[in-house]
């Protein structure tokens, strides 16, 4: 088992964890994609879902912009086995001592500064966020 203190080092912006999240309805694990952390001590991460019907039908019914529904294609570096949608309007804040302690929490692959790019464009017109948490993230992310 690594240390705590590596367990930290190792959330950055772009990378992708797998894990079962106590904040949402299910008890399957997740691709979560981390977008800042703060403080070393708690990761802002986006639930990552499969089911990009429900998502379309959601976003068309509240009249999000699409900009804010990011695809992630799999490949060898996220190494995702299907396409997984981050929707850049609901970021959770995750305890990253309590991630810690997950059972089965793994770090699992990284996207693509194409990707990221995106993702950051989706935070940005998100109305969604508040103002205080988007501006955090976006001073955070890396320059593309």
């Amino acid at each position: 088992m690594i240390s705590f203190e590596v367990f930290i080092e190792s959330f950055a912006i772009g990378n992708i964890y797998w894990f079962i999240n106590p904040q949402i309805n299910s008890t399957d694990p997740h691709p979560h994609l981390c977008v800042g952390v703060k403080d070393k001590s708690i990761a802002f991460l986006i639930c990552g879902t499969s089911q990009f019907e429900k998502k379309k039908r959601y976003f068309e019914l509240t009249g999000l912009p699409f900009e804010t529904l990011v695809r992630l294609e799999p490949n060898s570096n996220n190494f995702l086995y299907k396409h997984t949608y981050i929707n850049c309007n609901e970021i959770q804040e995750h305890s990253i001592s309590e991630l810690f302690t997950t059972s089965g929490f793994r770090f699992f692959g990284t996207i693509s500064d194409s990707e990221l790019y995106q993702v950051r464009n989706g935070l940005e017109i998100s109305e969604l966020l508040e103002q205080d948490t988007k501006d955090f993230i976006l001073k955070s992310f890396p320059e593309i």
